[in-house]
């Protein structure tokens, strides 16, 4: 019989990003090891939608932001399975509910802490005590990739019972299915799909863009994403650069039909825990220009135009070669990137989550375990 768990997705509540469709997918997946979901203090499978949703978040995070890591009114466990292993999908969630050394926790990145300009002042607080909370306790660690995982160890160390790398997929429905035009675009265009958000270097991609020519050449700058913390800021820059067009949110179908039409994506983030959608986009064909190091490296596998994401000049110039390049030069970083993504498949990621819970209490219960996982991807010690 699977060992069942309380999984919290209240990273669900706040979050509909390519993190929550994992999960998501994940949950659906594998019910058998699922006691209970939890959506910040409602137990229930499905997440909540619409404006009932949006009516939580902002009270979860009014909760969160007024007790903390406090033990006032923590939140519910499991009514099905009480005292059964947790699953969070984000450190945030540690502070109010219950955590153990036999829990475990997904890590996406640790900006809030090693980043802390990019977020506002009480995410970066609320993030520090739930890593501190987490350092206390030193329970099973999940990363999104292996450059999440090392800066998680250099700040954290690894007195953990286990920490282990279980890399993102492409999604098939961000790259298959039916397209719905978004009408009112060229022929040829540039695009980025991101919440607007700092970490995501929209204003400096934008400044680069208008440095780089390519308006009066014809080819405009295209994004869409979800409203963030400085969508305000950047829609401001945006009204005021020629060739720029913001598109909102849209749907999976009309950005299947972006990634059809455009002729590259861009997306120099300042912060990726992994940088999905460049893996995304190689499946529809798509080049990327993405910064140079870190997660977001990783994850294309070199085959990229790679820039300095803080440097205007040098993101100008990735946005001319990525219009420019010969034909022969974009189908030779496409083979590469598109070899590393056909390795990174649904099926092994449910694989190694299924392993992972399947096999969770056989983690040692020792000092360093973790140091011995840094850069294996099959979850479990031998059985």
């Amino acid at each position: 019989m699977s060992q069942k768990y309380l999984f919290d997705f209240s990273l669900g509540v706040v979050n509909r990003t390519g993190a929550f469709m994992i999960v998501r997918d994940v949950l659906e997946k594998l019910p058998r090891y699922i006691a209970d979901v939890r959506f910040w203090r409602l137990i229930q499978r499905d997440p909540p939608d619409g404006l009932w949703r949006k009516c939580l978040a902002r009270l979860m995070m009014l909760e969160l932001t007024l007790l903390g890591d406090s033990r006032v009114l923590p939140w519910p466990d499991s009514k099905a399975a009480p005292g059964r292993r947790r699953v969070y999908f984000d450190p945030l969630y540690v502070l109010r509910g219950e955590l153990e050394r036999g829990d475990i926790v997904q890590c996406h990145d640790i900006g809030p802490i090693s980043h802390p300009e990019l977020f506002s002042w009480n995410i970066a607080r609320l993030y520090r005590m739930a890593y501190a909370k987490i350092q206390r306790v030193g329970p099973g660690m999940v990363f999104v990739s292996d450059a999440t995982h090392q800066a998680f160890r250099a700040h954290f160390g690894d007195q953990f019972r286990f920490m282990q790398t279980i890399i993102q997929y492409v999604r098939p429905g961000v790259t298959d299915g039916d397209m719905e035009p978004v009408h009112g675009l060229p022929p040829t265009f540039l695009l980025t799909v991101g919440a607007l958000e700092r970490r995501k270097n929209h204003v400096r991609v934008m400044e680069a863009y208008q440095r780089s020519g390519l308006c009066e050449r014809g080819v405009p700058y295209v994004f869409c994403g979800a409203r963030g913390l400085d969508s305000t800021e950047i829609m401001r820059v945006a009204r005021r650069i020629p060739g720029v067009i913001p598109l909102g949110y849209v749907s999976e179908k009309q950005l299947r039909w972006l990634y059809a039409h455009a002729r590259g994506f861009v997306l120099p983030s300042l912060l990726e825990g992994f940088g999905l959608p460049a893996l995304e986009a190689a499946h529809k064909g798509l080049v990327s220009l993405v910064s140079a190091g870190g997660a977001q490296e990783e994850c294309v596998g070199g085959g990229a135009v790679l820039v300095d994401p803080t440097n205007v000049r040098s993101i100008a110039d990735g946005l001319i070669k990525l219009v420019d390049m010969s034909d022969d030069e974009r189908a030779t970083l496409l083979r590469r990137v598109q070899a590393h993504a056909d390795k990174l498949t649904y099926d092994a990621y449910v694989e190694s989550w299924d392993t992972l819970l399947s096999r969770n209490d056989a983690f040692p219960e020792s000092d360093g375990w973790g140091q011995t996982l840094l850069s294996q991807r099959t979850p479990c010690p031998a059985s």
